[in-house]
């Protein structure tokens, strides 16, 4: 059987004041970080990803008892969004690391049907923490300027972001409509878990790209860093007090 990779801490050696104190600027510095949080994400997601992969040829059987496949399947659920989330820090802190140039090119892009597509995913989702999804798209929806590719990623990890914290029986709400040059796509949350200014714990940051929540004891993408992907995307994050956010993407042009 393969065996899944592992961290390896090499033992210290004496070395000269001079040399340690070297190597303790390089160490700590905001690019070494990046490149042991890209590495950490690569080590973390290659074992959820043998799993799941073992997981699925399992589930290929005809003769699975309903309950364990059932089980099977919230573990392949899991796998996938841990896989996910850590995906989205591996590409944060790459963008850190080694941000866009200026004129990179962006593809038009029918974020509607994006929406539409990955939907059932997210509310499988958003199901295993009891939660539901509300998809609300404005017919005949100009194109937009993204990366899909992209995209795609940054959206669910979006989702995910916004989904912790919330109680079970929360409605996650997400509509996209015209505004003016720009679609608007708003996350929202159904008014009775609205959470007030200042009652949700603030979030503490962690290194150049994460922040960790001490509310709902969850390691994510810092604001800061949600915006930077953003960007990079050609769109921009708002996000205001309480479970409300809004992200703007130009339309292309015809």
């Amino acid at each position: 059987a393969a065996m899944a990779p592992s961290l390896t801490l090499q033992p210290l050696v004496h070395r000269s004041a001079a040399t340690d104190a070297t190597d303790a600027t390089v160490a700590s510095s905001p690019s070494s970080e990046l490149a042991l949080l890209e590495a950490l994400t690569h080590e973390v997601r290659t074992p959820l990803a043998t799993i799941r992969t073992l997981i699925r040829s399992l589930l290929r059987r005809s003769d699975l008892p309903d309950l364990v496949r059932q089980r099977l399947q919230q573990i392949d659920g899991e796998c996938s969004e841990q896989i996910d989330r850590f995906g989205l820090i591996f590409l944060a802190a790459e963008l850190q690391r080694e941000p866009p140039s200026e004129d990179q090119a962006l593809a038009r892009t029918d974020l509607a049907r994006l929406l539409e597509q990955l939907e059932p995913a997210w509310r499988q989702q958003l199901l295993r923490r009891s939660l539901a999804l509300e998809l609300r798209c404005s017919p005949e929806l100009p194109l937009v300027l993204s990366d899909p590719a992209r995209l795609e990623t940054v959206l669910g990890g979006l989702v995910d972001r916004f989904s912790r914290g919330l109680p079970a029986g929360a409605v996650v709400r997400l509509s996209l409509q015209p505004a003016g040059a720009r679609l608007k796509l708003r996350f929202s949350a159904s008014a009775a878990v609205l959470v007030e200014p200042g009652e949700a714990a603030a979030a503490e940051r962690v290194g150049p790209v994460l922040s960790w929540n001490p509310g709902t004891g969850s390691l994510q993408l810092s604001r800061q860093a949600t915006q930077r992907l953003f960007h990079s995307l050609g769109g921009r994050l708002a996000e205001r007090a309480g479970n409300d956010l809004t992200v703007f993407f130009p339309v292309a042009l015809s």
